[in-house]
C-alpha cells in the first residue's frame, strides 16, 4: 500500500544564483543591459507535490504523485526525475499538446529568492483522476490545486468515505476563496501554512493572540505555522508548540515550507509524538535551505533520526 499520495503541482525548476544579484529596498536587482556570472545554477523537478513525495520517499515511505504534466520535454524531465527518486510515478498525469509548468529562480546572496513562473492553460481536474487507484493510501497530501476548490472539496469528501486522513498545505488561491475553504477545515488532520498565510486566513496579525485561537477554532486536528527563519508553530489539543530554527548559512530558501510539512506527516506516520515530529521538521527544513533547490538537501531516514 501507498504511505502518502502527494497531490498538486509538479514544475521544472531552474535555479540561478549570481554574487553579483543586488539587494536593495527588498528588491532583487542586476543593472540593465549588463552580462553577468553565476555562482551556481540548478536545473530540477519542483512544486510541491513533487518536493514532498520525494521527502516522503527519502523517508522510507511509500510515495507517489498527483499531478499534471504536459506532453513535452520538460514533462518527462519530471517524470525522470520521481522515478529516480524512487517515488511511484503511475498517477501522474501528460495532458497531450501542453506544456509542463516551470519556474526561474533568482537566488539572492542571502538565500532570499524571487520567482518567475510559467504555469499551463491546464490545471489538475477530477475526471482526470482515477479515484480507484487513489482509495488504498493512508494520507492524502494536498498542495496547491490553482485554486480548484471543487477538487479540493472531492478529494476531503473522497478521503472522509475511504478513511483516508488529509494534509493540507493551501496555496494563494485557494485561501482567496476563504468562504468554501473554512468549512473543509475540520476534517483536515494536518493544516500547514506560513506566516503570510496564517494572517491571510484570520485577517489576524501573527503577533495578535487572537490568531491562534481563531486558527484553532477553524477545527483541523493540528496546525502548524511556519514563521521563516523565526522558527515554527505547532497547534494541537488547545496546546502551542515552538521550536526556533537550526542555525545555518541558508543558501537558498526554496522548498523549506514542503520539507517541514512533508517531514512532519512522516514523523507522524513513524509514530513520533508532536514535539518530536516538530523536530525532524525543522531539522529538514534547514538541511534543504543549506543546499541549491528544494531537493538535494533532503535528508534521508538514517539522517534525520
Amino acid at each position: 500500500m501507498i504511505d502518502v499520495i502527494s497531490i498538486g503541482a509538479a514544475t521544472v525548476d531552474i535555479f540561478v544564483k549570481s554574487d553579483q544579484f543586488k539587494i536593495d529596498n527588498s528588491l532583487l536587482s542586476l543593472p540593465v543591459s549588463s552580462k553577468n556570472e553565476m555562482t551556481d545554477s540548478l536545473i530540477c523537478s519542483g512544486g510541491g507535490a513533487t518536493n514532498s513525495s520525494v521527502s516522503f520517499s527519502r523517508l522510507e515511505l511509500k510515495s507517489t504523485c498527483l499531478s499534471l504534466l504536459g506532453d513535452d520535454p520538460l514533462g518527462l524531465y519530471v517524470f525522470k526525475d520521481l522515478k529516480d527518486s524512487r517515488v511511484d510515478t503511475n498517477l501522474l498525469i501528460h495532458q497531450q499538446s501542453e506544456i509542463t509548468d516551470y519556474s526561474i529562480i533568482l537566488v539572492g546572496p542571502d538565500g532570499s529568492r524571487s520567482i518567475l513562473t510559467n504555469r499551463g492553460p491546464t490545471h489538475l481536474e477530477a475526471s482526470q483522476i482515477d479515484w480507484d487507484k487513489i482509495s488504498g493510501t493512508g494520507w492524502f497530501y494536498i498542495t496547491s490545486l490553482e485554486g480548484n476548490l471543487d477538487l479540493l472539496e472531492q478529494l476531503v469528501g473522497f478521503a472522509r468515505e475511504h478513511t483516508i486522513k488529509v494534509s493540507l498545505n493551501p496555496g494563494n488561491r485557494e485561501l482567496a476563496q476563504s468562504p468554501r475553504l473554512l468549512p473543509l477545515l475540520p476534517y483536515v488532520n494536518f493544516l500547514l501554512l506560513n506566516k503570510t498565510e496564517s494572517e491571510e486566513l484570520t485577517g489576524l496579525s501573527v503577533d495578535n493572540d487572537q490568531l491562534w485561537s481563531k486558527l484553532s477554532s477553524y477545527g483541523s486536528a493540528i496546525t502548524a505555522v511556519t514563521d521563516g527563519r523565526n522558527g515554527a508553530y505547532i497547534l494541537a489539543d488547545g496546546n502551542k508548540l515552538y521550536s526556533p530554527i537550526i542555525n545555518t548559512q541558508p543558501v537558498d530558501e526554496t522548498g523549506a515550507g514542503d520539507a517541514f510539512g512533508s517531514t512532519f506527516i512522516a514523523a507522524q506516520i513513524h509514530g513520533l509524538d508532536l514535539p518530536a515530529s516538530l523536530h525532524w521538521a525543522i531539522k529538514n527544513s534547514a538541511s534543504v535551505v543549506s543546499a541549491l533547490g528544494a531537493k538535494p538537501g533532503l535528508l534521508t531516514f538514517s539522517q534525520i533520526k
